[in-house]
């Protein structure tokens, strides 16, 4: 079932690639064995597709036995990750680069003496600085940081965009949700998806201003979206773009 492949290691992990063949099908995955796991999983990640993650002790047979048991699964939503596969890179720790503010960057880790932390160069790179250098360390980092520019850029917005509409709002959380990009809580609270850091400017921009309009019309009425309009003429786009690419941005849960 499983052929070829190559695999790299870091502290408690081993990341292999190999090809599986389902239903007659060749299936390119990633094979992430780990001393913490407990159980087999799948997953359809957008940064490499299949990822099959297995505790350290669980003979290989017993894994590809569990992915034949859940071969339509996979087949099903690999199906549908390769409709926006061949627009999207092949993202770090598969490949090289991740998103911030609608643009790839160039992932790189390196070793620092001083206190770990994210950096864009000015060149295309993001550098990640950490005291001892390994995957799981980075990716750590990575989400912290962009949930502080998350924090940073959506709290510029709404200020913006809220001065420009008159609205009052009571505040702004970020969150880690899995399938909200934002809410507005009836006492006025606006809540945003840290990963909507990742999107292009104007993408970012309908969301805030979606959530924002809520505190005028706390529905999705022919004068809600006729607001949203006046104040963002390509919001269509945007949406768009949201239900394309959103589902595949990294770090999802």
């Amino acid at each position: 079932m499983p052929s070829g492949g190559y695999a790299s290691m870091n502290a408690g992990l081993v990341v292999s690639r190999m090809k599986l063949t389902l239903e007659g099908r060749v299936v390119e995955c990633v094979v992430r064995t780990s001393n913490r796991a407990r159980r087999i999983s799948l997953a359809i990640c957008p940064e490499a597709g299949l990822v099959i993650t297995r505790p350290i002790c669980y003979p290989v047979a017993v894994v590809f036995s569990f992915v034949r048991r859940h071969q339509d699964w996979i087949l099903k939503h690999l199906g549908q990750r390769q409709s926006v596969a061949e627009c999207i890179p092949l993202r770090w720790p598969y490949g090289m680069t991740l998103p911030y503010r609608g643009q790839e960057f160039v992932v790189k880790l390196q070793e620092t003496l001083n206190q770990p932390n994210v950096s864009c160069d000015g060149e295309g790179n993001l550098r990640v600085h950490l005291r001892r250098v390994n995957v799981e360390a980075g990716r750590r980092l990575l989400k912290e940081w962009y949930w502080v520019e998350a924090s940073r850029w959506l709290n510029m917005r709404v200020t913006d965009l809220g001065s420009r509409l008159g609205m009052i709002w009571r505040g702004v959380i970020i969150r880690d949700q899995r399938r909200r990009w934002g809410s507005c809580s009836v006492t006025g609270t606006l809540s945003f998806n840290y990963r909507l850091v990742m999107m292009p400017p104007a993408v970012m921009d309908y969301v805030v201003l979606h959530e924002l309009v809520h505190r005028r019309h706390m529905n999705h009425s022919s004068d809600f979206w006729s607001l949203v309009e006046s104040y963002h003429p390509q919001y269509r786009q945007a949406r768009k773009w949201l239900t394309t690419y959103g589902p595949w941005l990294p770090f999802a849960r």
